[in-house]
């Protein structure tokens, strides 16, 4: 009987850990963007339509600026979204109140319902290293059907390459301005 007891208490402790693990999940997670590999989301998500994810911004930086970037989620179950972004070098920002940083890497801090379009923006900021190159972001976007688990939902990553280099306003105004 007391082992009976025990094993019971046991498994209700270790249910009650994978609750909370589910849970936490819906604010966010890192490690997936697809900086390291991997299948990002869809390490643990399936069962859904797959979306299309994008990041958009500058392409062409100077060192040390910081700049607003957007990662797009649009397909999939348009219901929700969650995402997480990685960058190669320079420093990731929250931009808004539906982001975080977590790990040098930013996250959502809920599932963001789709917009008027169907798709789910999330913005950041990126503050470029101080020396040139070429900088990678990464990123991965999860279409999410909203029931709480993670049946239904699919995610996608993509990159974004960016080229950190002095501008020479003397040499590209020419061209603007014709």
């Amino acid at each position: 009987m007391i082992k009976r007891v025990l094993l019971l208490f046991f498994i209700a402790i270790a249910s009650l850990g994978m609750v909370q693990y589910v849970f936490s999940l819906s604010t966010g997670i890192t490690g997936f963007s697809g900086k390291s590999g991997g299948a990002g989301c869809n390490t643990c998500h399936y069962g859904g339509v797959t979306p299309e994810v994008s990041i958009t911004g500058p392409h062409i930086v100077s060192p040390g600026a910081t700049h607003i970037y957007t990662l797009t989620i649009s397909g999939g179950q348009e219901v929700a979204g969650g995402l997480n972004v990685a960058a190669a070098d320079g420093n990731l920002f929250p931009f808004s109140g539906d982001t975080q940083l977590l790990n040098n890497e930013i996250t959502h801090t809920a599932p963001k319902a789709v917009n008027q379009d169907g798709a789910v923006v999330f913005a950041f900021a990126w503050t470029a290293p101080i020396t040139s190159g070429v900088v990678t972001l990464y990123g991965a976007g999860n279409s999410v059907n909203g029931n709480g688990s993670f049946s239904g939902d699919a995610g996608a990553l993509t990159t974004l390459s960016l080229a950190v280099m002095e501008v020479n306003a003397q040499i590209y105004l020419p061209l603007i301005q014709r």
